[in-house]
């Protein structure tokens, strides 16, 4: 096999033209709107449960206007929406 020996400006225009091609590869792609993949999205599915909770803690963890308590964190709100679905209270 021979060795192919370039300059910098050569390597640099042979990545720009790589990179325009996957540019308009992508670009192809989204005028038609379909993915050549073959594969279906997957559809997403709402965790009725998990909604639940998370109105129960909001309303226990928010007050009136929609402000967090003082001291309290949205971490705190999602805890506190798993560990009712975990005592089974949804």
């Amino acid at each position: 096999m021979a060795d192919v020996t370039m300059t910098l400006e050569e390597y640099e225009a042979l990545r720009r033209l790589i990179t325009s091609e996957r540019e308009s590869e992508g670009a192809k792609l989204s005028e038609t709107g379909k993915d050549l993949s073959g594969k279906r999205p997957r559809k997403r599915r709402k965790n009725k449960k998990l909604s639940k909770a998370l109105e129960m803690a909001n309303g226990k963890l928010r007050k009136n206007n929609g402000e967090l308590r003082k001291g309290k964190t949205q971490s705190d709100v999602m805890s506190m929406a798993h560990r009712l679905i975990k005592q089974n209270k949804v």
